[in-house]
């Protein structure tokens, strides 16, 4: 089920480091403690005593405030689920320094406070907006590395079971149950054989499963923090969509072909606080807890800074992910195919500020290494993604060669349609035109001019001033205005004549283009040869008929004279004389076919014949209109 990366972003996307810092609490204010770390005003940089740290986010203090961290970092995480792309939340820090609150692992009693919650109330959101376009399944799994051991914190038989003296639940073992064990696909990712995957479909019912992991966590009290994390917690949410695509090329594919698969994960990290065992006053158990702890975090700080170092990375050098469970689970979210934020969590307080530098080293480490997030598509979409775009490429190449799309082209066909239907109206416009007297084609062509929009204003107002075609219309001799616009009417009824003269002599210039290209469809010459041909056929095949009937009449006549003879031994002559008698009838049927079609083409040339004549006829009467209107030009 879990998807193969298809193509890569085309850049390394750096894992986001941001830093929290918590306010001072009540005991260490009843300690005196004072506030070590500075955060300098507009700007991610961190100063603790002579050191500084430059950082993608702060938070806390004097930075941004803690409310905007999920919408500057997380919330882009959330959106490239969706898209397909892996993410992952890293809380890191020192025991008490804020990481199960800035991260909201403590779920209880509908507390919205931390990012997971967060995450959640947005991915259902996001969801409902787009169910109509795609379809989702929303997987969680919580599970924990306690002591280097794997614990799945939603298996049923965790539920209920007697705690112990050290303040958290024992180990149970389920008879016939294995072992959690980390396993690696075929393809490179990390999965989890064995661990417990509860599918969700309300906001509910996951936060039922946040809560139930919480509860079954391994908690216990140290001098440093009354309810401290001693294992690392790691809450998974699987969102597989099938996503329907739109594409106008896909003309005829069926459903699973507009269908494509995605699946991306969203890894949400609660680490176990390093400590030291002289500041937690630790012994015992709590000890041993302290230093798997420790050791799992030491793996992880070597991991970073295999990956961090830009020369050893060059080189290729080796990356211990395997020397603890730890980085083992977190292989694909540390240089590897995800999008990863790493919250520092800290305190400010002067008593912690060792740890709270030795933080601060950690996560400027982690700012130097570079993931590479792809997209998990399932092979067979990812496979049809590459024949999709194969397709469109090679349809937009036909288009490019064929000059246009199959609508294009029938676009076209319709345009071509109503331009022969608007000829065809022209045509018998033109016929009316030659059929009217000379002035009322004047009076026509200057009503159309009065209607034609490259009029301008002036030549406008002076034709609707003076109306041109009353002739017994009173003109005013006595000022030289009038004889002015005289002059300027008779001119420009001059212009419009010899307009609407230049129109019609173009359109039957047309024409007579248009009927001498048709003439030429019917080559004249070729005419004659083929008339000449297929007379020559018709006279062979007479006399081929007319042999064919004298050697039927010879033949009867010998059948004739055969049958006249009693002898037996003409019998054998006879039936050949008759097969051959059928052979010839049979032959002679043959040819009257021929002859028939070849009246046949002959009454089809001779109509073929009639309109290129026509043709002629008329190419000649358009002729002699261009002469006539050519001469009444000149006149004009």
């Amino acid at each position: 089920m879990e998807a193969a990366t298809a193509a890569a972003t085309g850049e390394d996307c750096c894992v986001k480091v941001a830093v929290h810092v918590r306010p001072l609490i009540a005991d260490e204010k009843l300690q005196g403690c004072k506030d070590c770390v500075t955060v300098v005003p507009g700007k991610p940089q961190v100063q603790i005593g002579s050191h500084s740290f430059t950082f993608d986010h702060v938070y806390g203090s004097t930075g941004s405030p803690s409310s905007a961290m999920f919408g500057e970092c997380v919330a882009s995480l959330v959106d490239g689920l969706f898209q397909g792309y892996n993410a992952t939340v890293l809380a890191y820090g020192q025991t008490g320094s804020g990481k199960t609150y800035t991260m909201g692992t403590g779920f209880k009693d509908d507390y919205q406070g931390g990012i997971i919650p967060q995450v959640m109330s947005v991915l259902f959101d996001k969801i409902e907006i787009l169910k109509h376009q795609s379809e989702f399944q929303l997987h969680v799994s919580f599970i924990e590395i306690l002591k280097e051991e794997v614990r799945d914190l939603l298996d049923p038989s965790f539920l209920n079971k007697p705690e112990t003296a050290n303040g958290h639940a024992g180990k149970v073992n389920v008879p016939g149950k294995p072992p959690i064990q980390i396993r690696e696909t075929s393809n490179g990712v990390i999965t989890l054989a064995g661990s417990t995957e509860v599918s969700v479909t309300t906001l509910k019912e996951m936060a039922a499963c946040l809560e139930q992991g919480s509860l079954s966590r391994a908690t216990g009290s140290t001098n440093m923090n009354n309810q401290s994390s001693r294992s690392h917690a790691i809450f998974t949410i699987t969102l597989e969509q099938m996503r329907k695509l739109n594409s106008s090329s896909e003309i005829g594919a069926n459903d699973t072909m507009n269908e494509e698969y995605l699946c991306a994960k969203l890894h949400l990290v609660d680490l176990a606080g390093s400590e030291r065992a002289k500041r937690t006053g630790s012994d015992g158990l709590r000890f041993k807890e302290g230093v798997h702890i420790n050791k799992g975090l030491l793996a992880l700080g070597n991991v970073i800074s295999a990956l961090g170092d830009e020369k050893k990375r060059k080189e290729g050098a080796h990356v211990p992910y395997r020397d603890s469970k730890l980085t083992r689970l977190l292989q694909d979210s540390l240089g590897g195919n995800s999008r990863t934020v790493m919250i520092a969590c800290i305190s400010p307080a002067d008593i912690n500020a060792e740890e709270t530098l030795n933080t601060l080293k950690y996560a400027n480490r982690a700012r130097n290494i570079q993931n590479k997030p792809v997209v998990n598509r399932d092979p067979m979409s990812s496979e049809m993604l590459k024949m999709r775009q194969q397709l469109e490429y090679l349809q937009a190449e036909l288009c490019a060669r064929s000059g246009g799309s199959s609508e294009e082209v029938q676009v076209l066909k319709e345009r071509i349609a109503w331009l022969e239907a608007a000829n065809e109206d022209l045509c018998r416009e033109l016929h009316e035109y030659r059929t009217r007297s000379p002035v009322s084609v004047i009076d026509h062509c200057e009503k159309d001019a009065y209607d034609d929009s490259t009029c301008n204003v002036k030549t406008d107002g002076l034709k609707r001033g003076l109306p041109i075609t009353a002739p017994d219309y009173p003109m005013s001799e006595t000022t030289g205005d009038s004889r002015e616009i005289e002059e300027v009417a008779k001119e420009w009824e001059h212009t419009l004549l010899q307009n609407s003269m230049d129109r019609e002599l173009h359109e039957l210039n047309k024409r007579l283009e248009q009927k001498e290209s048709e003439m030429k469809l019917f080559g004249i010459s070729d005419a004659e040869t083929l008339k000449q041909h297929f007379g020559r056929k018709i006279m062979e095949l007479e006399d081929e008929k007319r042999a064919v009937q004298r050697e039927r009449d010879r033949l009867l006549a010998e059948v004739e004279n055969l049958a006249a003879n009693s002898d037996g031994q003409t019998h054998k002559s006879e039936d050949i004389h008759a097969q051959k008698l059928k052979a010839l009838e049979s032959q002679i049927l043959d040819l009257k076919k021929k002859q028939e079609s070849q009246v046949q083409l002959l009454k089809q040339k001779q109509k073929s014949d009639e309109a290129a004549k026509r043709l002629q006829d008329e190419i000649q009467s358009i002729k002699a209109q261009k002469v006539d209107f050519c001469t009444l030009q000149m006149h004009n």
